[in-house]
């Protein structure tokens, strides 16, 4: 007798196989329809949040679907902490209408029903998070009828008068005109096309725009303007150009030798442990958008980000209920031009900074989490150092002398909690002590300055965290420079570099292997007040925050890896 004969023979011979077989039975049936359930279960979602720049006692309706017609076991958590029944004014599938708690922070507000999370949607006080305005639909094309001077200097104030500019700035940009490679400079004839070719907007990073109205823009020359045109454009329609010729009596910077890069890095996150829902958060640097490095494009990320360059970083964020589940890789790849960039000084020509107190300027003197300039060792090596000297550029160059002659260089990164102040008590440090105490030695010489952070890109295309700095030079602009390079911190030159005196090249110039992630130091806020922060000392960007997670996350494991160049052009 075959197997399905003896089990036909046991259920007629035997009850109690028949009662086990049909139990087992129900229960592949409930289980089924639970499973199926389960997965056919509505996702709430998050259309929109009216207002979404509020303060404590506002009325704030979250508009979307499948929240469910009663609120029963659901909530409404706001940057990590969920609302008491007392903010609740109303709940229906697809509105909820909340009153802000006192206590109510920046951050990620979220629709949760008993087992689903929606994905999140940015909430700000009307204090603390500027919040993207949309695009104001222009229906005019803007017109430029005149320009407050025919002839300026980078950094100085530029009155464009004319109409249909937009009540307010959103998304729209001044254009200066920017030679690459030197093709305008050179070439025997200029013409329309040549000088709309390259073009470079205003820096709000460099807070250029000071006031924007329907027919008056009030905007600084941004770094990198060069002699030709200024275009105001809305996002939907341009001006005609204007032209406009720059003041470079006290010299100019050059952009040479372009090379386009594909970089990519990851995140990983893994062994999540919690103790209820586990809300891991990442800011991934985007990299930093200058003249030496314009039209930064974001070409591949795997998987979604919750939101796109916010704070100049792509921001993830995964949800775990259970422990040790499958690892979550997050992947960015970018395409970036570099410019190599030389800059020719007349330092007779420079005089001292003019508007110190602007935000540029002011941000770039004082004290941060990164740059000790207050420390009296610095203070006092400074002064030293300068002496009398009075003129900026001379001051950063007796620096930076001063630098890679009396210190030395170690080619390996030292700890993540290391003290960049070692290498003036110690005499020698890597190149992030070089930087950053170069960073702060300018200041407390009253040169404004920034360290930058990035890679350094070797002819094998390797790559290695690395920093450098940039300091403010008056009807110039931003002036890039490697103490650690100078130094002479070992580095796989390309073939195509001419470079003969690596100290004295890298003092005001700075090749097109370098890409930059971040510029200065970025004190960024925690989404939620309670949440666990995690640092990356010493890495490719400087930024306070990397990783965030709730309170309820007991533990997990990250790892970042150094971007890679996955191909140059």
């Amino acid at each position: 007798m075959d197997s399905s004969g003896k089990f036909s023979y046991s259920l007629r011979r035997y009850p109690v196989v028949r009662i086990l077989s049909l139990l087992l039975i129900i229960f592949f049936i409930l289980g089924s329809i639970y499973l199926i359930g389960f997965r056919t279960k509505p996702v709430p979602e998050i259309v929109s949040v009216v207002p979404s720049v509020g303060s404590p006692g506002d009325l704030v309706v979250i508009n979307g679907t499948n929240f469910g017609d009663v609120r029963d076991m659901s909530y409404v958590e706001i940057a990590g902490s969920k609302l008491t029944a007392s903010s609740y004014i109303s709940w229906t599938d697809n509105c909820i209408k909340i009153v802000l708690p006192a206590n109510v922070q920046d951050g990620l507000i979220v629709v949760g029903t008993k087992e689903m999370r929606s994905k999140p949607a940015l909430f700000a006080n009307e204090v603390d998070i500027p919040v993207p305005v949309p695009t104001v639909q222009q229906v005019t094309k803007p017109v430029i009828t005149m320009l407050s001077a025919d002839k300026v200097s980078p950094g100085e104030l530029l009155v464009i008068s004319g109409n249909n500019f937009g009540d307010s700035k959103n998304q729209s940009r001044v254009l200066f005109t920017m030679d690459c490679n030197n093709k305008i400079s050179e070439a025997d004839y200029k013409n329309m096309v040549m000088l709309t070719e390259n073009m470079i907007p205003a820096s709000e990073e460099d807070f250029d725009y000071v006031s924007w109205s329907n027919t008056e823009i009030t905007v600084r020359v941004p770094d990198g303007a060069y002699s030709g045109l200024v275009i105001v454009d809305t996002g939907r329609e341009k001006s005609d150009p204007k032209e406009l010729t720059i003041n470079m009596e006290a010299g100019r910077k050059e952009y040479l030798n372009k090379k386009i890069y594909l970089v990519q890095y990851t995140a990983d996150i893994a062994d999540v442990v919690t103790d209820d829902v586990s809300t891991i958060t990442l800011r991934c640097p985007v990299p930093f958008s200058c003249p030496a490095q314009p039209n930064v494009e974001i070409t591949e990320i795997v998987p979604e980000p919750i939101l796109m360059d916010y704070q100049n970083n792509l921001i993830h964020q995964i949800t775990k209920s259970r422990n040790n589940t499958p690892k979550s890789v997050f992947k960015q790849t970018f395409v970036l031009p570099v410019f190599e960039v030389r800059s020719n000084v007349i330092s007779a020509k420079i005089g001292n900074y003019k508007n110190t107190e602007k935000n540029l300027l002011s941000g770039a003197l004082r004290e941060d989490a990164l740059v000790p300039v207050n420390d009296s060792s610095v203070k006092e090596l400074a002064a030293n150092i300068i002496g009398k000297e009075k003129n900026p550029w001379i001051k950063a160059n007796l620096i930076y002398n001063y630098l890679c002659e009396k210190y030395k260089i170690q080619e390996k990164v030292r700890k993540s909690d290391a003290d960049p102040l070692d290498l003036i008590k110690k005499g020698s440090g890597d190149a992030f002590d070089f930087a950053v105490i170069y960073t702060a030695l300018l200041r407390a010489a009253e040169v404004p300055a920034y360290t930058d952070g990035g890679v350094l890109v070797n002819q094998d295309l390797s790559t290695q965290p690395h920093w450098w700095c940039e300091f403010y030079i008056d009807k110039v602009g931003w002036i890039p420079c490697d103490p650690a390079l100078g130094a002479g911190l070992e580095y796989k030159q390309w073939s195509d570099s001419d470079v003969v005196d690596v100290k004295d090249y890298y003092f005001g110039n700075m090749d097109s292997h370098h890409i930059l992630f971040s510029r200065g130091w970025s004190q960024l806020k925690p989404f939620s007040a309670d949440n666990k922060i995690v640092q990356q000392p010493r890495s490719f960007a400087l930024q306070s925050i990397w990783e965030e997670a709730n309170k309820d996350t007991a533990k997990y494991s990250s790892y970042w890896s150094v971007p890679v160049v996955k191909g140059v052009y």
